[in-house]
């Protein structure tokens, strides 16, 4: 029995050693790591996106301008524009009165004063000025026959007395009667000094005269 165990696996081991001489050698295959294609790409760069294609514009040609034939466009002058109306100056303002109208010198002439400088409080003296003017006036003999005439004579009275700038301010319209204001003008200066508690240097008198038949 042992006997034909050996001669079975003789038999066994024949077989196996003739298969694999009939197949031939078998390669091994090692399994090898696993590779893998990775592209790296750059998070902040972005791809530009293309740029648009230039478009020539052609040039702008003005047509040609061709004058027209004729008499051409008439132009009318402009019409003068008027100037707003201006407001009306203000009168002028006229002198207070520093002593009013009063009888003074010959029968028939009445005196008035009036000074520019309005803080003048010296009344005394201006009544001095009006009685020396009214002596020295002698009414004309052109006056006779009841006519009523008036004027003003203008001048300035110095610290000292002196008469400067005698002019005629309002004419009464008879020549004689002015010459013979201007005369008792003249035949008063010097004036009275002027008063001490005055600062002025100068004393401007508007010195009215009126005449009519006593």
């Amino acid at each position: 029995m042992r006997s034909s165990v050996f001669a079975s696996i003789g038999v066994h081991v024949a077989l196996i050693t003739l298969l694999l001489v009939l197949r031939g050698p078998t390669p091994a295959i090692v399994p090898g790591p696993q590779v893998m294609q990775v592209a790296l790409v750059s998070p902040d760069i972005t791809t530009p996106a293309p740029a648009p294609p230039l478009v020539k514009v052609p040039p702008r040609v003005a047509p040609a301008v061709v004058p027209e034939k004729g008499e051409g466009v008439k132009l009318t002058p402009p019409k003068p524009v008027k100037p707003p109306p201006q407001p009306p100056k203000p009168a002028p303002v006229s002198e207070a009165p520093a002593l009013p109208w009063a009888r003074v010198g010959p029968a028939g002439l009445n005196g008035q004063i009036a000074v520019d400088s309005r803080d003048f409080e010296f009344a005394y003296y201006l009544m001095l000025v009006r009685n020396r003017v009214a002596q020295n006036w002698t009414p004309p003999a052109g006056l006779a026959g009841g006519a009523s005439v008036q004027a003003v004579a203008y001048f300035q009275i110095a610290r000292d007395g002196g008469v400067r700038g005698l002019r005629l301010e309002t004419p009464s319209g008879f020549e004689y009667f002015d010459r013979s204001i201007t005369r008792a003008v003249v035949l008063s200066d010097p004036m009275p000094p002027l008063p001490l508690g005055y600062s002025g240097t100068t004393l401007g008198v508007h010195f009215g005269f009126q005449w009519g038949s006593p």
